[in-house]
């Protein structure tokens, strides 16, 4: 039993230190890190299993969290003009309708990849692309040709209003204040719309958004929908 409690307290130090280098990190998606990156999680994962064999948790949390740190450094190195060049640079994989060969070979990329990358933009035709440019994260960017981009409500001389933010106000029965702070709008408020457009309560809510034009839409619990339609 004392075995087991020390395995579990083990388990619990490598989670938070794991927890602490996610947030050091930052909001990059995997697609984004760069090889150094990489390089530093394999060798944390490596380092993560130790406690779960041997007795060094506290010193195995500590070169997680170092090792973590050190991401951290070489990111901000990394926006030094010096660093530049050791980074990779987006290549472009298509210039004037035309596929880049070389740059496929440089990129270790085939023509079905691409193709895949492209479908996913919405495009399905390379005679309908003039430029594509594959980015340091793995996704492609597209310049499509005139004749084959989207109509714009420029080129049909309109000119709509701008759209502003939308605000998640209500997620999962409890209202987010700061939300709706920033949406403008006051709690009485909501309470009053979701009455008079949905004859519903706040705790009766999934999810609830506002816009820029103070219009309101909700999305009410499955049980809530069955109890008013009784």
């Amino acid at each position: 039993m004392v075995d087991l409690m020390i395995y579990i307290v083990r388990s619990l130090i490598v989670i938070l230190a794991t927890w602490l280098i996610t947030n050091f990190i930052g909001k990059k998606s995997i697609a984004q890190l760069t090889p150094y990156d990489l390089a530093i999680l394999f060798i944390i994962s490596n380092v993560g299993a130790q406690p779960l064999v041997n007795k060094d948790s506290f010193k195995t949390a500590f070169g997680m969290i170092l090792l973590g740190l050190s991401i951290v450094l070489i990111a901000r190195l990394s926006l030094n003009k010096f660093f530049y060049q050791m980074d990779t640079s987006p290549s472009i994989v298509i210039a004037n309708g035309q596929i880049n060969e070389k740059e496929l070979k440089k990129n270790r990329m085939s023509v079905y990849m691409l193709l895949s990358l492209l479908r996913v933009q919405g495009y399905f035709k390379i005679s309908d692309i003039n430029y594509a440019i594959l980015e340091t994260s793995g996704d492609v960017s597209v310049i499509p040709r005139a004749q084959s981009r989207p109509v714009t409500p420029k080129d049909m001389q309109l000119y709509p209003q701008e759209d502003g933010l939308t605000y998640a106000v209500i997620i999962d029965g409890q209202m987010m204040k700061q939300a709706l702070h920033h949406a403008k709008v006051s709690e009485d408020w909501l309470v009053q719309e979701l009455k008079k457009l949905y004859m519903a309560s706040p705790h009766e809510v999934f999810y609830a958004e506002v816009d820029s034009d103070k219009q309101l839409f909700a999305n009410l619990y499955a049980s809530s929908k069955s109890k008013k339609a009784n």
